[in-house]
């Protein structure tokens, strides 16, 4: 059993490692920012202990590590969501979150009486951008926003600040992961409450190209990462395959029984900016052992279940009008 700290614990993936964290013994605690919507950690409450404090104020993080001296520290705070701003105050948030906080975490740590073991960060493929796919951890990034540019940025002031550090950093590249309690901000659940609603959807890029992991598979490979005695500097967890936004699109219909006539599809040339977003699973496979156990279909089967479980029954007005993803 270990002693770990996970930031960003209100998240989806973060209620997910907290969940998995309690289930195989570990002595968990998180931390949240205060006023972050909460409930994805309710089914836990009390198995964890909780730290609220927002990650931006150095003392907090000194005095939470000094109480907690964890073994092992999952970094997963992030936000892969941000409207754009005049003046790119948009980038200057991100900049605050993604790189002020995390020197925060690594200057807190590595002065801490007893420095965590290791620390794990989560980064994203998004930092690759439009580099040749598949990516492999040393190809060239080129981000295309200022999403991937900002974890790009801490991924490489990690990569600098290595050697002055008492622990190994290790930055999992995730490729785009789903599954239960995952806002419906995203396409796939969207896509899946909609089907389910009986209410119209456009796909406006059907040939985009997507690494999907089911987050069971996300959490394995990041403990995996946590436990072995081996490190690295980066490394992708992912799959490797990308279907097509389509090719989803038309397994998520196949699994709710909607009408197929309720998604549109937009011109099959359109792109979001990145047409390949997939990436080499070499390294964590070799490293880690580490492989992706759940296929698209089952893992789209199970995120489908938990939708009709908590879902109202839809309305007989369902057809509303339609929305984007």
């Amino acid at each position: 059993m270990s002693r770990i700290l996970i930031t960003g614990a209100a998240g989806f993936i973060g209620s997910h490692m907290t969940r998995a964290g309690v289930d195989a013994g570990h002595e968990v605690h998180v931390v949240v920012r205060p006023g972050t919507e909460d409930s994805r950690l309710d089914a836990d409450d009390g198995a964890f202990i909780r730290h609220n404090f927002d990650l931006q104020s150095e003392d907090a993080m000194r005095r939470c590590l000094a109480d907690v001296s964890p073994e092992i520290v999952f970094h997963l705070a992030a936000r892969p969501r941000r409207r754009e701003e005049a003046e790119l105050n948009d980038a200057k948030a991100g900049i605050r979150e993604h790189l002020n906080a995390l020197l925060g975490l690594l200057g807190a740590a590595s002065a801490a009486r007893h420095p965590p073991r290791k620390i794990i960060r989560t980064g994203s493929l998004a930092e690759y951008g439009v580099a040749q796919a598949p990516y492999e951890e040393d190809s060239r990034e080129i981000p295309v926003n200022a999403y991937g540019a900002e974890l790009t940025a801490a991924t490489h002031v990690i990569g600098g600040l290595q050697s002055r550090l008492p622990f190994p950093v290790i930055t999992a590249r995730l490729a785009l992961v789903f599954g239960p309690r995952q806002s419906t901000q995203f396409m796939i659940p969207n896509l899946i409450e909609r089907c389910l609603a009986g209410q119209r959807c456009m796909i406006h890029h059907p040939s985009d190209r997507r690494d999907l992991l089911y987050v069971d598979d996300v959490v394995e490979a990041l403990f995996r990462v946590a436990d072995a005695p081996t490190t690295t500097r980066l490394v992708n967890i992912a799959t490797g395959i990308a279907p097509s936004m389509r090719e989803v699109a038309k397994l998520i219909v196949e699994h709710t029984g909607a009408d197929p006539e309720l998604i549109e599809f937009g011109a099959a040339t359109s792109t979001g900016g990145i047409p390949d977003f997939r990436a080499s699973p070499a390294r964590v496979k070799d490293l880690f052992g580490w492989s992706a156990r759940v296929p698209l279909t089952e893992g789209l089967a199970r995120t489908i279940a938990w939708h009709r479980a908590v879902l109202p029954p839809a309305s007989s007005d369902g057809r509303a009008s339609g929305k984007t993803v």
